[in-house]
């Protein structure tokens, strides 16, 4: 293994705290495409902070919601499309800050920061090339058509692939034709909280950014089906809005305005998660969403659709329900709205299931070990 020449930044002051342990500890910049905040951005933040490789953050956009959660908690991202920058001169500032820096490995996140990326190896030779796929590219739209081309002409240039799901590993394999050695399947990790007794509140939660592919509209119609047999049913979503209020607008058509309520996007999340009776992601694609972990650690049970990663997150501590069944949605969450008794059962099944499985430090722990072995097989 190379020898790491100097140690840079620890991003953040809590870095290292509770993360794995490792005789090597390695230089690692960590890009991502946009300066945007969703599950990846979150959880990967989350795992750098509890790692015991040396882990610069940065960015190809310019301040945005995720530098801001960075800079809240005393890191200091790198912003290479600050001022308003082009993405060529983005790309430009990255590639002289990667040279200076000889960082043993990049860990990308986001399709535009992958694809420029893998063709400035040949002025980063010895820095490994790491793709994080955080969803399951398996589906008919024009990004995943265009990942997958992408990954079938250029994949050799990438030393190796972290999924957070092994539906994900095996599209990779199948469609993308990325050999099996160089895949890595490392779920989530989150933080474990203090739950404390909770009264039924009868809020049904949801956090996910407002865009088409969380499933919010089509979910309208098992929260009519709800709220027509349990009228103390309160729907709260919580997360950014990419549609521009057609989803507000939809609620109001469908008279639902007295059962759901829009909290934007909040940097913590917490307090709705300590609220709520039972937690619903109706996504029509994931890989293995943070937030249904992020739920567990809570004690809250889950109701989501069986696509994706999302089944191998669920067993014995939620429903899955036929994917775009809004039925069977619906029948799954006043099952758990009319049974607390069976609510809390479920709920404490899966906060156990994160402590056993899903901790921020066993993620740390799977990514150092993961990368290692790329950096060493580059």
């Amino acid at each position: 293994m190379r020898k790491i020449v100097r140690n840079l930044v620890i991003f953040l002051p809590s870095a290292n705290i509770g993360g794995a342990k490792s005789c090597v500890r390695r230089r690692i910049l960590l890009l991502f495409s946009s300066g945007g905040l969703g599950g990846a951005e979150r959880s990967l933040t989350n795992m750098a902070s509890a790692s015991s490789d040396s882990y610069t953050l940065s960015s190809l956009a310019g301040c945005g919601d995720w530098s801001k959660l960075v800079t809240a908690l005393g890191g200091k991202p790198i912003l290479f499309g600050a001022g308003g920058a082009t993405l060529a001169r983005a790309l430009w500032r990255l590639l002289r800050f990667a040279r200076r820096e000889r960082f043993d490995a990049i860990y990308v996140c986001g399709l535009r920061a992958a694809f420029f990326l893998r063709f400035m190896r040949f002025f980063l030779p010895k820095t490994a090339i790491v793709c994080g796929v955080r969803w399951n590219p398996s589906s008919s739209t024009r990004l995943d058509r265009a990942f997958s081309l992408i990954e079938r002409c250029f994949g050799s240039l990438v030393d190796g692939y972290i999924t957070n799901s092994k539906a994900a590993k095996e599209t990779l394999e199948r469609r993308c034709r990325i050999k099996t050695h160089k895949i890595a399947v490392i779920y989530n990790g989150v933080k474990t909280t203090s739950v404390c007794e909770r009264e039924p509140s009868y809020e049904v939660l949801t956090v996910a950014n407002l865009i088409w592919l969380k499933g919010h509209i089509a979910y309208l119609a098992a929260v009519k089906k709800v709220v027509s047999r349990f009228a103390n049913a309160r729907f709260v979503f919580v997360g950014r809005d990419d549609m521009n209020g057609e989803v507000q607008r939809e609620v109001e058509k469908q008279n639902l305005g007295e059962f759901v309520r829009f909290e934007g996007f909040c940097t913590d999340v917490a307090p709705f998660y300590r609220r709520a009776s039972v937690f619903v992601l109706p996504s029509f694609s994931e890989g293995s969403p943070t937030s249904i972990l992020e739920a567990f650690s809570y004690a809250l049970p889950v109701v989501a659709y069986a696509i994706d990663g999302i089944p191998e997150l669920i067993s014995g501590d939620g429903f899955l329900a036929t994917p775009y069944d809004s039925d069977e949605l619906a029948e799954h969450i006043l099952t758990l709205l009319e049974n607390p008794d069976l609510a809390k059962t479920m709920g404490a099944k899966g906060r156990d299931k994160i402590a056993e499985n899903f901790t921020l430090s066993s993620c740390a722990k799977a990514h150092s070990e993961a990368i290692g072995a790329f950096i060493r097989n580059a």
